[in-house]
């Protein structure tokens, strides 16, 4: 009889682990997480549908097997084998952590002092993990250099279709011959304190006689936490808050609460996925779902929201930001470096058709926003502290009624909008270059 009762025991809990397994499996997909993550703007990603429909059949193929099996199964088989895939795949995790300058090839790498920086040598970029050539550090004497500080913004349109390269292009064809270097080290991802960062670890090495901080309004206040670092790994963003958590370094790798194997398993999936993609449609698409973008945008437009900004919302970022302003301003300073800052504004406030829609479908009340708010508190901050600055906002404004700047639901200039930047740009420089080339201030 005792036998018997523990065997039905044995039977019941193998059942009980067979059918949560199968209830895990079924809850988990794509539809329901769709709902869970709507507001978040979705799963827009091919490779994250396919891992979780290969965990959901996993999970369903592996509760029937206990259910149908569950005379067979013996618990201590089964806690036998759950702790061996546990060590193997701990001791997996540590080889993936040691092998990861090789196993790892991807966009970005660690970085102990920024958090991440972009690979050299990676799609185009130089020795810095800039979208640029490689310039010789030491600056010929009859060059003037200028060094555009960004993010994202300066790697739209690829390495020669970029802004920066375009500009650079535009003083050659100005004078005649090379006479300005334009170096592009605008590094995804960043805000302007990080970027800061990268000036004094990177930047200043090309000894540059005009430093241009590229300002995006569109995210460089609301990305700014002062409490985060951020580290890339295998193309995910993980944002370490320094001020409660150490980070933890095992053979110069970051230790993150993210798994290796998935990391890798999710790129090489996301990999296939846009090589079928790529091959099974042929209409225009954009880099985010519709849905995702305007949540993206939303997001961003946030930050002009006049009641939240009277509730200090954004205070704490925003007062980061300018202070990282006035760091780098005096940094220059010191080294007879001019500065400019150049505002670039978000897709929103450029295209009203794109602002109505955020409007409409949030339900969100013109009267309670202010656009322009990020110039605005920017550009007055910039009067104060006497730096320079132009803002392309008017003129993005006005062109744009004509013809679209940014791409297809990005938030990134196209071919039109890297031409415009580096018109607008040119304009406003040339006279201070001209002076420049034949008076270097660093000289």
């Amino acid at each position: 009889m005792l036998y018997m009762r523990d065997s039905n025991i044995r039977k019941a809990i193998i059942v009980s682990i067979g059918v949560l397994l199968i209830l895990i499996g079924v809850v988990s997909n794509v539809w329901v997480l769709e709902k869970l993550f709507a507001q978040y703007g979705g799963i827009d990603s091919l490779g994250f549908r396919i891992i979780i429909w290969v965990f959901d059949l996993l999970m369903v193929t592996l509760g029937f097997v206990l259910v149908w099996f569950r005379k067979s199964i013996q618990l201590r088989n089964i806690a036998l084998s759950v702790a061996t895939v546990a060590i193997m795949l701990i001791a997996l995790e540590l080889l993936m952590i040691i092998t990861e300058p090789w196993l790892f090839k991807g966009f970005y790498q660690y970085d102990s002092e920024l958090g991440f920086r972009v690979r050299p040598y990676s799609r185009g970029s130089n020795s810095f993990g800039f979208n640029d050539r490689d310039y010789p550090l030491q600056k010929p004497t009859d060059i003037f250099r200028i060094l555009i500080v960004g993010d994202s913004v300066s790697w739209a349109g690829g390495r020669e279709g970029n802004y920066t390269a375009l500009l650079e292009r535009k003083f050659e064809d100005y004078y005649g011959r090379h006479k300005v270097d334009v170096i592009n080290s605008g590094y995804p991802g960043t805000h302007t304190a990080e970027q800061l960062a990268m000036l004094k670890k990177f930047g200043l090495q090309y000894n540059p006689d005009l430093v241009v901080l590229g300002f995006f309004a569109g995210n460089d206040f609301i990305d700014a936490n002062p409490h985060r670092k951020r580290v890339i790994l295998n193309g995910v963003y993980i944002d370490i808050d320094i001020d409660k958590h150490r980070e933890w370094v095992f053979l110069g790798r970051p230790i993150v609460p993210k798994s290796r194997l998935i990391l890798l398993v999710m790129q090489r999936v996301e990999i296939l996925g846009d090589e079928i993609g790529a091959k099974l449609f042929n209409a225009q698409r954009g880099t985010f779902s519709n849905e995702s973008f305007l949540h993206f945008e939303n997001e961003r437009m946030d930050v002009c929201n006049l009641n939240g900004y009277r509730a200090g919302r954004y205070k704490e970022r925003i007062d980061y930001i300018l202070n990282s302003i006035s760091q780098m301003n005096a940094l220059l300073k010191t080294r007879r470096i001019r500065f400019v800052v150049a505002i670039y504004p978000d897709e929103f406030q450029v295209n009203e058709n794109l602002a109505d829609e955020i409007f409409s479908k949030f339900g969100l009340e013109r009267k309670d926003y202010e656009l322009e708010l990020q110039q605005r508190l920017l550009k007055e901050y910039l009067n104060s502290e006497g730096i320079p600055f132009v803002d392309l906002l008017d003129d993005l404004k006005r062109e744009q009624r004509g013809q679209n700047l940014y791409k297809y639901r990005d938030t990134h200039w196209n071919d039109a909008g890297n031409e415009l930047a580096a018109n607008l740009l040119f304009d406003y420089l040339v006279g201070m270059i001209d002076k420049g080339v034949v008076t270097s201030p660093t000289t």
